[in-house]
């Protein structure tokens, strides 16, 4: 498929391209890499205006600087004088799979028809239920015989809710459909263990808990349950508990005396005094020495995301105040950490921009998010909405965030995305893109403050229909005794907040990481219930809340700090500004251990941003920083996590 779509755009060829694209064929983003491999910029911008607007900026194009405008409408619908000079191309999906069912392959997100293309074509014209079996099988590679097996269908529901995208909603109802007519079922929520990776991990954590209730009489605090899957007589459900236990889904339980139970049962139990963390932290150094022996920097962005959520994971472990690791498994951590940041690096430089460009139906950058809560609005996902920034939030941070939150709000559902943060990762610039739903380039004007983002919040709205009045801004300061802003149930329809504490706490950290997480776990204690109490308030009111972060944090140290007066923009500890292009060569002359980015199609093309390379800050010699602004795979990778209240709380009862 990948060739079939690049042979339309042959080299040195079309200065101006105009691609009709219904389907987002030009959404994958190994087409989209190799496109700006050979020179291609690439426009999909429908706001009319905008578009005019981008393409002037981006004039003179020719065939060694070759321009693509892309639209999901006809091509007769663009400028006159666009469509009169550029080389017409239409992409339609069915022409690439024309044995299956179009609707249903067009439901498919980017992703999920890479992995499609990447398996042999059927033979023959398959009907409706022909391209289910078939979808199901090779995308997400559910053997439809096989899930009949209550092993099977655990072990390839841990799988399927590692990938990054759901399954479209008609290939789920089949496929429950089919699980519904097995007996073993009946009692299962086969829905929600599809729907949720949240219910399906505490789904298989309260069987976990049941068996080993059973196994050794001890009562673990818990209430009984209904036992429905029995680990003690299928050896298939004991083979995949360390699996299990390795994605994380099942967590080991204390156990008095766990070397009387089965040798099978012992991946899945701790003694009474052992701490599982050394455990969770060789496990997840395994699963990244793993993904490293993969070729990192040639990588997708799910693969990417998969060991993001690991890193982030073992991150918390690391700097766990308690400090549970070996020197062992922190020597390890060191190394691991070397390697990711210069695959991370060489996978940013070529994937970055590329990935700009498509927004929908999932966001891959911050700027994507008002796009992509506007786009659930639409389809009738949610009305009234509320978007929530902790600035400097970063993705391990969440980690611990994450699950306490979980516990205390079992009525609360967890749906989460990974996003790229704007490169430079400093607020002034991520937080307005993450606002505005703007690349830094349509904001070049403003690059230095954030006093501009209740306009440009309420500028996105205009353009999909709502008054100034029904789109407020407020910033959170829930550590003043001040009470949460007012929020007018009736008249508001998009909500901006945002809140600071945590990028304070993360600049006043100046004993190193370690002191940033004892922080945060009293934040958690403290201010954090106070946010919770913010997100069920808003939940009441019947509030989609969609949580994120403008960008992450590393802890760094100092290499010293470049003396060049008035020619540097914007001074940062991890990134430092320039407007003039020399004038940034210069400083990288004395400080060679940096890297200098600019012209990426995302920021304006007279910026250059210098950033150091690895862990290093520009701050006095050896001096221990915690901060942000540079290309980690920590300061970049942040969360986008969609908050909304259940209907009612599954749970599985003694009867």
């Amino acid at each position: 498929m990948q060739a079939a779509v690049l042979a339309h755009f042959p080299l040195h060829t079309h200065p101006l391209t105009l691609v009709s694209d219904p389907d987002g064929v030009l959404a994958d983003e190994a087409v989209l890499t190799t496109l700006a491999e050979g020179g291609f910029t690439l426009l999909n911008e429908p706001d009319p205006i905008r578009l005019r607007q981008r393409v002037e900026q981006v004039r003179p194009f020719s065939t060694d600087r070759p321009l693509i405008v892309v639209t999901a409408a006809s091509l007769n619908e663009l400028p006159y004088d666009l469509w009169q000079q550029g080389h017409h191309v239409t992409l339609a999906l069915h022409t690439f799979f024309p044995n299956l069912v179009y609707p249903m392959v067009r439901a498919l997100t980017p992703a999920q028809r890479w992995r499609l293309s990447q398996t042999p074509a059927p033979t023959r014209r398959l009907g409706q239920r022909g391209t289910v079996a078939f979808l199901l099988r090779h995308v997400f590679a559910a053997d439809l015989d096989a899930l009949r097996e209550p092993a099977q269908l655990v072990a390839w529901l841990d799988q399927y809710h590692q990938q990054a995208d759901p399954m479209p909603t008609v290939l789920a109802d089949s496929l429950l459909a089919h699980l519904r007519k097995v007996t073993a079922y009946a009692d299962w929520p086969l829905d929600e263990l599809l729907a949720s990776r949240d219910t399906f991990a505490t789904f298989v954590r309260e069987q976990w808990r049941s068996c080993v209730q059973q196994q050794t009489g001890q009562l673990l605090g818990e209430e009984p349950v209904r036992y429905l899957l029995g680990f003690e007589t299928d050896h298939r459900l004991q083979d995949a508990l360390p699996a299990l236990v390795r994605s994380g889904t099942l967590e080991p339980i204390s156990v008095d005396r766990p070397d009387r139970l089965p040798a099978w049962a012992r991946p899945a139990v701790l003694a009474l005094d052992e701490d599982r963390r050394p455990r969770r932290a060789t496990e997840l150094l395994s699963v990244l020495t793993e993904h490293l022996d993969m070729s990192l920097p040639d990588a997708r962005w799910e693969q990417w995301q998969a060991v993001a959520r690991a890193w982030a994971e073992l991150t918390a472990l690391r700097y766990d105040p308690d400090n549970p690791l070996s020197s062992a498994q922190r020597k390890e951590y060191q190394r691991l950490q070397n390697k990711l940041d210069v695959a991370f690096l060489a996978w940013l430089r070529q994937r970055y921009a590329p990935l700009g460009s498509q927004r929908l139906p999932t966001p891959h950058h911050v700027h994507h998010v008002p796009h992509y809560i506007a786009y659930q609005r639409r389809q009738g996902q949610a009305d009234r909405v509320v978007l929530l920034i902790l600035d400097c939030m970063a993705l391990a941070d969440w980690a611990l965030i994450g699950p306490v939150w979980r516990a205390r709000h079992p009525d609360w559902r967890f749906e989460e995305h990974l996003l790229l943060a704007q490169v430079p990762t400093i607020t002034a610039i991520s937080r307005q893109a993450l606002v505005s739903g703007l690349r830094p380039a349509d904001f070049a004007a403003t690059l230095d403050t954030n006093r501009t983002e209740p306009g440009q919040w309420a500028a996105f709205w205009a353009g999909e229909g709502l008054l100034v009045d029904a789109c407020p801004y407020s910033r959170l300061a829930l550590d003043r005794d001040e009470p949460p802003p007012e929020v007018d149930s009736a008249r508001t329809r998009a909500l901006c907040l945002t809140d600071s504490k945590i990028d304070g706490m993360v600049h006043d950290a100046t004993l190193g990481a370690t002191d940033f997480q004892a922080s945060l776990c009293v934040w958690l204690e403290e201010y954090g219930r106070r946010v919770e109490e913010v997100i069920a308030g808003l939940l009441e009111r019947g509030f989609a809340v969609y949580l994120t972060s403008d960008h992450g944090h590393v802890e760094a140290c100092g290499f010293g700090q470049p003396s060049e007066g008035l020619t540097v923009d914007t001074r940062g500890k991890r990134a430092r500004i320039y407007s003039d292009y020399h004038a940034a060569v210069n400083v990288q002359q004395g400080f060679s251990e940096t890297i200098l980015w600019g012209q990426d199609g995302l920021l304006p093309d007279d910026v250059w941003v210098l950033m150091p390379q690895e862990r290093n800050a520009f701050a006095t010699i050896n001096e221990t920083v915690v901060t942000h602004g540079g290309p980690t795979l920590d300061e970049v990778v942040v969360p986008l996590v969609t908050i909304a209240q259940t209907s009612e709380v599954w749970q599985t009862s003694e009867v």
